[in-house]
């Protein structure tokens, strides 16, 4: 099985997501800047809101994509307190004929890397690197 883990990322809690998932998995995780590499059965995609939807540069990707490449996304995201990336992210993959697993990362980071107040992200606690490698390793057993 083919697995890719793609992410979009502004204050570093998502990249930081999809590198304890690439860990975990063995894999490495990669900016959407990087295209995929062939076929793939499984990618990973996430994303953070801003302003209420997905950064314009994960739309963009999303509407890129070739359904012929991808078997399937599992969609994952890093917010204050709305599940709007994950909703957009399957919004998005389902309009370009890409199948969306059932199973989807949630994980509240709250202000954490917020440009605003000036704060670096990418910081995880134990019990968020704990749900992400449990998250990573389910959907793959499931």
């Amino acid at each position: 099985m083919k697995i890719a883990i793609r992410y979009q990322s502004r204050g570093g809690n998502t990249r930081a997501v999809a590198e304890v998932m690439a860990k975990e998995l063995g894999l490495k995780a990669e900016s959407i800047d990087k295209p995929l590499d062939g076929k793939v059965d499984v990618l990973f995609l996430g994303g953070g809101v801003y302003k209420f939807d997905i950064d314009p540069k994960l739309k963009e990707y999303l509407e890129k994509l070739d359904p012929k490449q991808i078997n399937q996304i599992v969609a994952f995201t890093t917010t204050g307190w709305m599940k709007t990336a994950l909703n957009k992210i399957s919004e998005y993959a389902k309009k370009a004929g890409i199948k969306v697993n059932e199973n989807k990362l949630y994980l509240r980071m709250m202000l954490q890397g917020h440009g605003m107040i000036g704060r670096e992200g990418g910081h995880l606690t134990d019990e968020q690197v704990a749900k992400i490698k449990k998250f990573a390793s389910d959907v793959l057993k499931g």
